[in-house]
This record gives structure tokens, C-alpha cells and sequence, in this order.
């Protein structure tokens, strides 16, 4: 449920017995900077040669359009020893335990306007990438979206990131990175990725199932026929340099709370 007053916009999870809860709150200037597809503080102009940074560790490509960038960057098999939260982050007294997990190949697609971080999708792969036409899946993760909206679909919730002024685009990707896999998981995103992957695999039907999976074969995770998500590398950045400031047009609710979660939080 979105709530315009004044300058702010509020947005609000409604929880089974109807009560609302403040998701976040927004300045509507920025809403509306971000629908018109203008930068902080309006601005529209920005970079257009191509971007000549440091690419971080794993990065499989780097897409760059005017003001905006995207990088993709990928990570081996692994075990990741993540916090898990049964419940969300409002919900007090909420048990929470470490689990060790095993993930495949682990795509990341961030995105950043004038040089700022903005969103992270996050995909996976049973192998390597080798081109840019490779298809990527969608991954089994609590705070990962799985919503139908072409705007929303895989974006990596990251509520209470850390600021990242002062760093260039390739030490904001490895920060994001490292923020999502280290912060914990919980129930904040209610459509979300683990949900929609639990009947893929009796071996990911469960936190449980996956941490007895993970200590009998660390690599079964490149076993499971993951679902795909419809786009192969180079479309998944072309995709989100689409969906970012180019004016992409809003068509579901879910695609304006998503607008929402990008912008800075008013006070």
C-alpha cells in the first residue's frame, strides 16, 4: 500500500490480518526525479564516454550507457555460512541461527547512475560463464525477489546497506556484495525466490534439506535444474540499464514500491 501527504511517500506492508506496517518512507521530489528519469537533486546530464574504472574481481562485463553502468560479477561454487531468520526484521524475538549453504555459480548484475550504486539483481548458473548469450537462473534466496514484474524480478533486497560515498563504482559492487551474503536472511521479501525453488529439489526444500545436502556434496547445487529467468547475461544488464533512468514505463504496483526501495530514505 503506497500513502502520498505532503512531500513524503510512505510505503506500508500489509501483514494476513490486514494490519499495515511503514516499509519505507520517501521524499516525493525523489519519486518523482526517479519517475522522470533525472538523478539526486534532479540532475539529467551525466558520463557518456565509456567507463574506464578498475573492474572488481569476477567481473564478466561491464555495460556502460551515458550516466549509467552496469557490472556483472560472478563467483564460484561455494559453502557460505549465512544467518537465518525465521521471521522478518520487525518481528521481535525472531530465532535466528547460522546455517552453512551451498550455492553454484552466483551471478551479481549491479547497477549505478552517475557513478552511485542503485540495485543488484542476483542469478545463478550450474557452470562458468564463457560469453555474454549464456542463460542465467534464478536463484532459491530469501531477501531475493521473485516477483513477476519485469522491474522487480531477482533484485537483491539490501535494507540497511552501508554508505558508500567516497568509493568508486568497483568498491561499491564488492561492498554490496559482501553486505547481502554477510547481513542474514529473513521473511522481509514475501515473494521471494526460496519460496517460488523449494519443489525444484527435495535436496532445497528446506534450510534443513539444503544443510544436509551442503555437508553430503558441496557441489550439488550445480545438479539442480534451477529456474530460468529468461535472460541470457548481456540481456540481464541490458535489461536493467532499461529499467533504470531510460524512462522504462511503471505498469504494476509492485513496479512503483520497487522505485521506492531505490531511493534514499526521508527522515
Amino acid at each position: 500500500m503506497i500513502e502520498i501527504e505532503g512531500g513524503l511517500v510512505r510505503l506500508f506492508r500489509v501483514d494476513a490480518e490486514g494490519r499495515r506496517a511503514l516499509d519505507r518512507q520517501v521524499s516525493l521530489r525523489s519519486l518523482a526525479d526517479a519517475l522522470a528519469g533525472r538523478g539526486p537533486e534532479g540532475r539529467a546530464g551525466g558520463r557518456s564516454a565509456p567507463w574506464t574504472g578498475i573492474l572488481p574481481p569476477g567481473t564478466r562485463l561491464a555495460v556502460a550507457r551515458g550516466s549509467s553502468l552496469v557490472l556483472a560479477i560472478e563467483q564460484a561454487p561455494q559453502v557460505r555460512r549465512v544467518e537465518w531468520r525465521g521471521g522478518t526484521l520487525k518481528d521481535v524475538g525472531g530465532a535466528r541461527r547460522q546455517a552453512a549453504l551451498a550455492t553454484p555459480y552466483v551471478v551479481h548484475c549491479l547497477r549505478f547512475f552517475q557513478d552511485r550504486f542503485e540495485e543488484m539483481r542476483v542469478y545463478y548458473r550450474a557452470t562458468p560463464i564463457q560469453g555474454e548469450a549464456d542463460p542465467l537462473s534464478c536463484p532459491n534466496l530469501w531477501n531475493v525477489q521473485a516477483a513477476e514484474s519485469p522491474l522487480a524480478r531477482c533484485r537483491a533486497c539490501l535494507r540497511g546497506r552501508p554508505p558508500l560515498e567516497g568509493l568508486g563504482p568497483g568498491e561499491q559492487a564488492q561492498a554490496v556484495i559482501e553486505f547481502f551474503w554477510a547481513a542474514g536472511f529473513n521473511l522481509d521479501v514475501e515473494d521471494n525466490c526460496f519460496d517460488r525453488s523449494r519443489g525444484l529439489d527435495p535436496r532445497v526444500a528446506s534450510v534443513e534439506a539444503w544443510e544436509a545436502a551442503t555437508a553430503a556434496d558441496p557441489l550439488f547445487p550445480l545438479q539442480v535444474p534451477w529456474a530460468p529467468a529468461g535472460l541470457a547475461l548481456r540481456q540481464a544488464a541490458e535489461h536493467l540499464l532499461h529499467w533504470g533512468h531510460a524512462g522504462a514505463p511503471v505498469a504494476y504496483a509492485a513496479d512503483l514500491a520497487d522505485v521506492i526501495y531505490r531511493l534514499p530514505e526521508a527522515r
